[in-house]
């Protein structure tokens, strides 16, 4: 099989100059003894972009500064989908168009599955501390081998819930990737028709124009910063009987009845996802550096055939 190498790290889904970790499991060890599920609310934040569009850099922007005030808190996906050209176009980006509004334009951000404008920080500060926890938690453990990342999840339940179904899915992304031509057809270059950025010519990145992204007095992209393309979801595991993941209720003992206290994700109960390098696009051309998302969705039972975003847990791979 082909590798996926992200150069600026060595970094493939062999993981070249990258220390493997010992997925050997005995009578007495499982990857997840030792992960405690934290008992809060991860906001997710949906930024459907595209490398093509002109007002786009708004929604980095807005993604910028979530990330920045918040860090590992915010579960960011960003879907590079529309009818430009863009490398970073793929079929686990298609996955989250089709699910959110796939008629909105772009860019669109959603935060907590719901639609936010581009102003989202003041639903990004709501939903940090919710009324109420949410159905799950989760963290995860990743082995990364010759072939694929192996990702351990790890899920607890906070409420008592029956007959609702629950997926656990995860996903790879992209981050830090320059916007600029990288040759052969693959150009990451954006231009805006706001002051934001300006495009590269050929190798020369596109750069940011003007201080943006700036919360509570703390600027998150600063003039001459180079432009890049993060939280781009490229991958997935596609072997999964439906595509947003591991239904929990054929991992629960007892089915969809799930009771507060409730662990899954044990040598008992395991979920594994892997995510294959023959299930993403070679990368080797791009700078960068890699992380993995684990979701957890809630099948909605509206007829929709559509799914909601319930928790999520992001760890990075270098």
């Amino acid at each position: 099989m082909r590798k996926i190498a992200l150069l600026s790290v060595a970094l493939a889904l062999g993981l070249v100059g990258c220390k493997k970790e010992n997925t050997t499991t005995t009578d007495s060890a499982f990857p997840t003894d030792n992960l405690t599920v934290d008992k809060q609310q991860n906001v997710f934040v949906l930024d459907k972009t595209g490398a093509w569009c002109q007002f786009c850099p708004i929604g980095s922007e807005q993604m910028a500064m979530a990330k920045g005030a918040y860090g590992d808190r915010i579960i960011g996906i960003a879907a590079h989908g529309g009818s430009g050209t863009d490398p970073l176009k793929t079929p686990a980006a298609q996955l989250f168009i089709d699910n959110f509004l796939p008629s909105q334009g772009f860019p669109t951000l959603f935060v907590m599955n719901e639609e936010s404008g581009q102003d989202i920080m003041n639903d990004v500060e709501a939903a940090l501390n919710p009324a109420e926890l949410p159905y799950f938690g989760v963290k995860h453990t990743t082995a990364v081998t010759d072939t694929s990342i192996n990702v351990y999840a790890k899920v607890e339940c906070f409420s008592t819930i029956k007959n609702e179904n629950f997926f656990a899915q995860s996903f790879l992304l992209l981050d830090g990737v320059e916007g600029r031509d990288y040759g052969n057809g693959l150009d990451l270059n954006q231009t805006s028709s706001l002051p934001i950025v300006s495009t590269g010519s050929g190798s020369t990145p596109t750069k940011w124009v003007l201080d943006a992204a700036v919360y509570n007095g703390e600027t998150y992209k600063k003039a001459g910063d180079i432009y890049t393309h993060d939280e781009a979801v490229v991958g997935y595991d596609t072997k999964t009987q439906d595509w947003w993941g591991v239904n929990l209720a054929e991992v629960n003992p007892f089915g969809s009845e799930f009771i507060e206290g409730d662990v899954l994700g044990t040598k008992y109960t395991p979920i594994l996802l892997s995510i294959s390098d023959d299930d993403v696009m070679d990368y080797s051309q791009f700078s960068g550096h890699a992380s993995v998302v684990t979701i957890i969705w809630k099948y909605k039972s509206d007829g929709s055939d559509t799914y909601s975003y319930v928790n999520g847990y992001v760890s990075h791979l270098n």
